[in-house]
């Protein structure tokens, strides 16, 4: 089961779009590695380290994502208990699981 619900992830990256780069939140699902990246207007959702490439895809909000059927098949709102654990070295952010 995920250590973090989505409204608390959702919430630590809220107002976050204003700075100069985009954070990306790692996860990890099924023993993959699937990354979001938030935008100023948006955010996208990919899997890592492909080499057919990441499947990246777009969506308006994090909620929207989040209720989404998604590339391998991931849906976030069905899969969330999954995650095994979160990274986003850009804050210094790295929720493990397995604390």
């Amino acid at each position: 089961m995920s250590k973090y619900s989505f409204d608390e992830i959702k919430e630590k990256f809220s107002g976050q779009f204003v700075i100069d780069f985009e954070p990306e939140l790692t996860l990890h699902i099924n023993s993959k590695e699937y990354m979001i990246i938030f935008y100023d207007n948006r955010c996208s959702f990919q899997r890592c380290g492909y080499p057919d490439g990441s499947g990246e895809v777009y969506f308006d909000t994090l909620d929207d994502l989040y209720n989404a059927e998604t590339i391998d098949g991931i849906l976030l709102k069905r899969d969330w208990d999954d995650i095994t654990d979160f990274e986003c070295w850009e804050f210094g952010v790295y929720f493990n699981q397995n604390f």
